[in-house]
């Protein structure tokens, strides 16, 4: 008995592995990868994915973002803070057989000086519907690095305090000035 069930164990698995591949071929996204640099917080970029549907009918898919394990990242990168600066319009479609779509995705860093200097990673995940146990998904690469000036908190004191130092020497100095007259 014990052995039956291992035969069928092992006759099955080349059904899953093969059925599996089958799914992965059939659809794909591009670009693999994008690279948004230079990017201000405030500011906000716009890109599209594509999703061609290979197959010989009507899918479903679903996109959403994905944090990537700190091993999988790419060196330097960190984690995007918040996933909602990452959305996508539509973010559910339909694609025909054969056919590919168009999905716009908009990157929008919030306007504070402490995202100034960061880069960024953040997959993009596209996931096909299915009622299948076996849920296929492809990943984008979406590496976001920030640009601008944060203010130098030092220079901004030492104006201040040579601001102050300046108006009270000038204040003493015309003081003196008006006691010796």
């Amino acid at each position: 008995m014990r052995h039956y069930k291992l035969a069928g164990l092992i006759a099955l698995l080349p059904a899953v592995f093969l059925s599996s591949f089958t799914l992965a071929q059939g659809f794909g996204v591009s670009p693999a990868e994008v690279r948004i640099d230079n990017l201000s917080p405030g500011e906000e970029y716009a890109f599209n994915l594509t999703i061609r549907n290979k197959n010989e009918e009507l899918h479903a898919y679903t996109l959403a973002p994905f944090h990537p394990r700190k091993e999988e990242r790419r060196r330097g990168r960190t984690e995007l803070p918040d996933a909602t600066w990452v959305s996508f319009s539509p973010q559910e479609l339909e694609v025909a057989a054969g056919a590919e779509a168009k999905v716009e995705v908009k990157v929008s860093i919030p306007s504070d000086t402490k995202w100034v200097g960061k880069d960024w990673e953040i997959w993009l995940g596209v996931a096909l519907e299915s009622s299948d146990l076996l849920t296929v998904e492809l990943y984008v690469r979406l590496l976001v690095s920030t640009s601008g000036t944060r203010p130098n908190i030092w220079l901004i004191v030492g104006i201040a305090v040579g601001t102050t130092l300046l108006g009270y020497g000038a204040y003493y100095y015309f003081r003196r000035r008006a006691r010796t007259k």
